[in-house]
């Protein structure tokens, strides 16, 4: 893949996944559940395109969050989304896990980053009792993202090598 492409992929990925974002806050979903929706574009980035670009398409989506919604969104964001992407390279490298399950794996941590800053901001671990919820919906969420992408897949990696 040639480098200018290869930006501009990225830089559509980033685009799609910050716009995917924006959406997803507009989502009137109980207890605050998001689908995950804006991971779609990371983790095709991680499986086609390079692990940096996919990297920088986490941390960048963060401060599109930052500079939408706020400090407290951007510290929730990007613990979450460090979390779930370093625990998808895992996955996605040195197992044989699926699509489906290292998006779902994600979800979780993506949970549990974001629980952790919870705390901190907090000082507090009452946020803890959350984390049933947060189990449940991960999973589900995760689930359904892993599976749209399965199902994106083939059509994006067309589009790739063009």
């Amino acid at each position: 893949m040639k480098k200018s492409y290869k930006t501009a992929l990225s830089g559509m990925l980033l685009a799609l996944s910050a716009g995917l974002s924006a959406a997803e806050s507009l989502i009137p979903l109980p207890l605050g559940v998001k689908p995950g929706f804006s991971n779609i574009p990371v983790m095709f980035a991680m499986y086609e395109i390079n692990t940096d670009c996919a990297l920088a398409i986490c941390i960048l989506k963060s401060f599109f969050v930052f500079l939408t919604r706020g400090t407290t969104a951007f510290i929730m964001s990007i613990s979450g989304g460090l979390a779930a992407f370093f625990t998808m390279l895992l996955l996605s490298k040195k197992t044989k896990a699926s699509i489906v399950l290292t998006s779902v794996a994600g979800s979780l941590m993506h949970n549990v980053g974001q629980l952790s800053a919870a705390c901190f901001i907090l000082g507090s671990s009452a946020v803890l009792a959350y984390m049933p919820v947060l189990i449940i919906s991960g999973c589900i969420a995760g689930t359904v993202t892993g599976l749209c992408l399965g199902l994106l897949m083939p059509v994006l990696t067309k589009i790739k090598q063009k």
